[in-house]
């Protein structure tokens, strides 16, 4: 069955846009205020700094949160299998200009021809942007609103924070190995784009709870993983051997966090 489209070739069913959260409504990284990032490095959820960086400040207003590129650019790739070869076009609000891979800036409502199969960058330069939209055929439609529990799915393939928000928001079971090292299982709210890499974790805002009381580990990093699960591997003394363990945040703050990404 083929899709419905307008007059300009536009799908006109649901999940048309190839952008993900593109109103900027998921911020696992938690980043405020003026957002100072290096090249490559990301914000918001599924967007980066372009190769000179980039600088903004963002705001909500009636659930449309809006950017505000101060210097640099702010890049979201695509993933290859969320393509197909065809005409797409490129829409949005605000003041800044977009471009699609290779081409020029424009305007919204910049097209261009797409290869399927392969990854490609949506960038944009100074000036303010919200509801990024990024569909096939050669006409803008209306932005294509997710619910905020779709949208954070979707990022959560290319990066998962777990955040310990109190000394109630629960651990990870594991068991030690010896009286200085353990383990320990994180598994992944949705599968993965690939093996995650593990951020630098602060093992101070971390206890480990065994039988005989709570310890702060020495150290926690990664010791395996794949696309729905990590393995960690806690380090510290006086553990007890054989015992059944939980890595658990502090009992005040600051709470530990993990960050797990496979982002392109």
């Amino acid at each position: 069955v083929d899709n419905i489209t307008d007059s300009g070739g536009s799908e006109l069913l649901g999940r048309r846009n190839a952008i993900i959260n593109g109103n900027f409504g998921v911020n696992q990284r938690g980043v405020s205020g003026t957002v100072s990032l290096s090249a490559g490095e990301y914000g918001h959820d599924r967007w980066k700094a372009g190769a000179s960086g980039c600088t903004y400040t963002f705001s909500t207003t009636e659930g449309v949160t809006t950017i505000d590129i101060s210097a640099g650019s702010l890049i979201q790739v695509i993933e290859d299998v969320n393509l197909v070869t065809d005409t797409y076009v490129l829409s949005w609000e605000g003041t800044a200009q977009g471009k699609i891979g290779a081409g020029s800036y424009g305007d919204s409502g910049v097209t261009g021809s797409v290869t399927g199969g392969s990854n490609l960058n949506i960038e944009f330069d100074t000036g303010t942007v919200s509801r990024v939209q990024f569909e096939r055929g050669n006409k803008p439609t209306p932005f294509e609103h997710r619910s905020y529990g779709e949208e954070l799915a979707l990022c959560q393939r290319y990066f998962y924070r777990w955040d310990g928000t109190s000394y109630q928001a629960g651990g990870f079971a594991g068991m030690n190995h010896l009286s200085t090292l353990g383990f320990c299982s994180v598994p992944f709210p949705t599968t993965m784009r690939s093996t995650p890499s593990l951020a630098t974790v602060d093992h101070t805002k971390f206890q480990l709870l065994q039988g005989s009381g709570a310890l702060t580990p020495t150290a926690i990093t990664l010791l395996d993983s794949n696309i729905t699960e990590a393995s960690l591997s806690i380090n510290g003394t006086g553990m007890n051997a054989g015992n059944g363990i939980m890595l658990w945040p502090n009992a005040s703050p600051p709470f530990g966090t993990l960050e797990f990404s496979s982002e392109l």
